[in-house]
C-alpha cells in the first residue's frame, strides 16, 4: 500500500474509533463490540494491495462513520418506562421514513437510511 493510502487508512480508522466513542458514549458493551469489529475489519483489509479495492474499503469506512454520526441516536433511561433521546439537531438527520412506511414485499430489501446505507456491513451484535 502506498504511503498516501496508508495515511488515509489510518485517518479512516481513527475517525471510526472517534465516532464510535461519541456515538456509543456510556454504552460500554456496544462501544467495545464496535471497536473490536473495526479492528477486525481493518486487520483483514490490511492484506489488500489493489489500489482500487483499498479506495473502495476507505470509502466504505468513511460512509459508515458518517452514518453513525448522523443516524444513530442513544436513549438514556430516566425512569422505569421513560427514556430521553440524546439527539443533536446539528449532527443528526431527521428522515421522513417514506421507504420504511411502504408495505413490505417479501425478499425485497427496504433501504432505511438514505445514501450510503447500502455500503454498511450487516453486523449482528448479540447481547
Amino acid at each position: 500500500m502506498s504511503s498516501p493510502l496508508r495515511l488515509q487508512a489510518l485517518a479512516a480508522y481513527k475517525r471510526l474509533l472517534r465516532v464510535q466513542q461519541n456515538t456509543f458514549a456510556g454504552d460500554m458493551r456496544t462501544l467495545l463490540a464496535a471497536r473490536d469489529e473495526t479492528r477486525k475489519q481493518f486487520r483483514e483489509a490490511s492484506t489488500v494491495t489493489d489500489e482500487s479495492q483499498v479506495n473502495e474499503l476507505l470509502q466504505k469506512a468513511n460512509d459508515i462513520a458518517t452514518y453513525l454520526e448522523r443516524n444513530i441516536v442513544q436513549a438514556v433511561q430516566k425512569a422505569p418506562d421513560t427514556y430521553e433521546l440524546q439527539y443533536d439537531p446539528n449532527r443528526h438527520e431527521l428522515n421522513d421514513n417514506k421507504e420504511v412506511k411502504k408495505p413490505y414485499v417479501k425478499g425485497k430489501r427496504i433501504p432505511c437510511c438514505g445514501a450510503g446505507s447500502e455500503a454498511l456491513p450487516k453486523i449482528g451484535v448479540n447481547y
